[in-house]
């Protein structure tokens, strides 16, 4: 599986280091912010909800022969996860993992956020209504 043409990628993935975990405890978490970002922005763009890890393309890059080891693609999937935008399917193996194009806090914040613009606080709403907005 390839990257799609239409996906623009960042400048940072082209930067060697970007595919080798950083020792440095201040620039791995710049580093694993960027993979949070690179790994949402893409499954979200792309419309995908699940990510398979050994058939993610972003992992490998090709035109500066660079690719993430299976144990650095599981240190950027657990941050990812921790960071509550990814859950595990089968959380044994951790080989699917469920992207969260919203945190689940977020997506409350913006529900309630929306049931005070329209008067719906102490309110009852069917899932119909939330979504037509009748």
């Amino acid at each position: 599986m390839s990257i799609p043409a239409n996906f623009e990628l960042p400048d940072f993935y082209y930067f060697p280091p970007f595919f080798t975990i950083q020792p440095v405890l201040s620039t791995r978490e710049k580093q694993l912010g960027q993979w949070r970002e690179l790994v949402l922005k893409y499954h979200t763009d792309l419309k995908i909800k699940t990510l398979v890890l050994h058939e993610c393309p972003l992992w490998k890059n090709p035109s500066i022969k660079r690719e993430l080891t299976q144990e650095e693609i599981q240190t950027v999937m657990l941050d990812f996860v921790k960071s509550g935008h990814g859950e595990w399917e089968d959380p044994q193996v951790r080989t699917r993992c469920r992207i969260l194009w919203r945190r689940p806090e977020q997506l409350a914040s913006d529900v309630y956020e929306w049931a005070v613009a329209n008067g719906y606080i102490n309110s009852v709403c069917t899932v119909y209504e939330l979504h037509s907005g009748e």
